[in-house]
């Protein structure tokens, strides 16, 4: 049976730094949901929740496509690479800058996966598809975000 030590109790002290600690994150938690961007996280108004997309608007989707020697083309998910959606969509502005940086999600998947085909290519796709009272119409249009070939300018 385990012994049961006696804690002394919270002295004066004690209590007043956990009440000023309580009182300055609850402080920075209302100032960066006033003024504060996603990237005071975890102090964030986490503007991607603050909000709904238009039922007759515009939804997007993206995704990553890599293709592999054999000529195969196939979307990966988070665990195929350990690299998230919201990653790739968080750093969208630096794959469009530089698609290069897509063969370390390459490499990555390869790690993960070995034996199976070299991967020579990859590219972000964003499908963009019309809502209609919430509901897709079929109407939808295909971006490239950025894309990647292994080459010899390849890292």
């Amino acid at each position: 049976m385990p012994r049961v030590v006696d804690e002394p109790p919270l002295t004066r002290r004690g209590k007043l730094a956990r009440i000023a600690a309580t009182l300055a994150m609850t402080l920075a938690l209302m100032a960066t949901s006033l003024w504060g961007t996603d990237d005071f996280f975890p102090f964030a108004p986490f503007k991607m929740y603050s909000h709904a997309h238009d039922p007759d608007g515009w939804a997007n989707s993206t995704s990553l496509i890599l293709t592999d020697a054999t000529g195969r083309s196939f979307p990966v998910g988070d665990n195929d690479t350990g690299f998230r959606r919201a990653e790739l969509e968080g750093q969208l502005s630096r794959f469009r800058e530089d698609p290069g940086l897509l063969a370390l999600i390459a490499e990555a998947y390869e790690d993960a996966h070995p034996g199976s085909p070299e991967i020579v290519a990859a590219e972000v796709r964003i499908v963009h598809y019309e809502l209609k009272d919430g509901e897709r119409t079929g109407a939808e249009r295909t971006e490239i975000a950025a894309a990647w070939t292994e080459g010899p300018d390849a890292p």
